[in-house]
């Protein structure tokens, strides 16, 4: 029984951030859930490492209950870990308990990621072999953890903050704080429909007339990072 431990270290380890799945499913994660996850991870992996261990002869309600006493997730999601721990059980028992640890992941990867994923509702919608735990924009192929900057506005790299390579020149950053946001959209709305003595730059298409043509490019920007 050498490797009870890596049964339930690969029971949580099965949801690599960078793994490439496609999952369309249950989704019992909500997007806290997954957010949680990502910047928790190790953690995570920790108490269901624990807790897999202290629950090993108790079952799935075990888990989950020390789980939910320990985790800021939610009960729907972390009842995809237990069921994660009840496939592992089912389908890879030998190969965790008398195999080497290769044997075991294999074992895990093979039956039961596939299940937690969909369970979880993880997935690379973008293929871009990062997976919505903490690709801060799923539908979007140039932005992922470690990206680089395209120019075109977006925080690429998802860390928060906008380099030079991945800021762009905004029209509607009007009270050039180096991003398009809320304040903005307040000072282009004072002046919308202006058409005498208008703050030149909410006239972004230089017509004389603060409009809708003026909005629809507000609303193309809105969120950018500008330089």
């Amino acid at each position: 029984m050498k490797n009870y431990n890596v049964l339930f270290w690969f029971a949580v380890a099965c949801f690599s951030l960078c793994a490439t799945v496609q999952a369309n499913g249950q989704e019992n994660c909500t997007s806290f859930d997954l957010d949680y996850i990502c910047q928790n991870t190790e953690y995570v992996q920790a108490v269901s490492l624990d807790c897999g261990l202290a629950c090993l002869n108790d079952g799935e309600e075990c888990l989950v209950a020390c789980m939910t006493e320990q985790l800021a997730l939610t009960n729907s999601c972390i009842g995809c870990f237990g069921e994660q721990v009840t496939c592992i059980v089912a389908n890879c028992f030998l190969a965790c308990a008398f195999g080497s640890e290769e044997d075991c992941a294999e074992c895990a990867l093979a039956n039961c990621e596939a299940g937690f994923n969909e369970c979880a509702g993880i997935a690379d919608n973008d293929a871009d072999d990062w997976t919505n735990l903490c690709d801060c924009n799923d539908n979007n192929p140039n932005i992922y953890p470690g990206a680089e900057g395209t120019n075109q506005g977006f925080d690429n790299n998802c860390n928060g903050i906008y380099s030079p390579s991945e800021t762009t020149t905004c029209l509607a950053d009007l009270n050039n704080d180096n991003t398009v946001g809320t304040a903005d959209l307040l000072i282009f709305l004072g002046t919308f429909d202006c058409e005498d003595n208008c703050l030149d730059e909410a006239d972004m298409n230089s017509d004389g007339v603060v409009g809708a043509s003026d909005l629809l490019i507000f609303l193309s920007e809105f969120g950018l990072g500008c330089n």
